[in-house]
């Protein structure tokens, strides 16, 4: 089967050197698993049912592990989440997924590399409208810990919470990592995601690792800052 580039991203499932199917992902999430249900259906002992599933936020795509039995790998590395580069080689049991993003036509992708969190992205610097299904806007409220400010609104897709010049919410303490999580949103709601170098979060004091929703009044600890997270209707004009 020769490869060619679909209109959007897409998987190209291979088997030793076979290919077996391309699928273009299509919608914001696509499950693999050997359960019928998923998008991408491997049949074999190796894979979960529920293995993984890519999730898109905007242009950016996620790969994220289903707490399954063998674990995800990508490029050799086993991953709880993963941002997923054009090209990147995902191994689920015996089968191995090449991730395609035809924005990049099959050059390298200049995206920013969130499971490493050492640049950011132009998507932090969109708005978050409010209309509609999205009138609520998640507000941060500093508890106690070193900030550069005490309240923060998120009306960004993505939110980088961290110490390096492009973070919204900026973490001032000496050792402050420069990536220490992200909340993003996702149609009505809210999310946070661990990065590579903080690995665990609180969230009402409950351990996160990867990534969680959140819901009006939870309280969240990051690296010793504490922090309030609320639901606010948006100021009329």
């Amino acid at each position: 089967m020769s490869e060619v580039m679909t209109n959007g991203p897409k998987v190209i499932l291979k088997f030793n050197e076979s290919i077996l199917k391309e699928i273009e992902i299509i919608q914001p999430e696509f499950t693999i698993g050997r359960r019928a249900v998923n998008d991408l259906v491997i049949d074999h002992a190796a894979v979960s049912g529920r293995h993984a599933r890519i999730v898109q936020v905007q242009s950016v795509f996620f790969l994220e592990d289903l707490k399954s039995t063998n674990g995800t790998f990508v490029n050799d590395r086993r991953i709880e989440r993963k941002q997923l580069l054009d090209t990147d080689v995902v191994t689920i049991g015996k089968h191995r997924l090449i991730f395609r993003d035809a924005v990049n036509n099959g050059r390298p992708s200049d995206q920013p590399k969130f499971n490493g969190f050492d640049k950011t992205t132009v998507m932090t610097g969109q708005k978050v409208r409010a209309s509609g299904a999205e009138r609520t806007v998640g507000v941060v409220q500093i508890i106690s810990g070193r900030t550069d400010r005490k309240e923060y609104k998120l009306t960004k897709r993505l939110t980088i919470i961290g110490s390096q010049d492009q973070a919204t919410i900026k973490l001032t303490g000496y050792f402050a990592p420069k990536i220490a999580a992200m909340i993003g949103r996702r149609g009505k709601g809210y999310f946070i995601s661990t990065s590579e170098d903080v690995k665990v979060i609180h969230v009402n004091s409950k351990a996160v690792k990867g990534q969680a929703d959140l819901k009006d009044g939870d309280l969240l600890e990051i690296k010793g800052v504490k922090m309030y997270f609320y639901l606010k209707e948006p100021t009329q004009p």
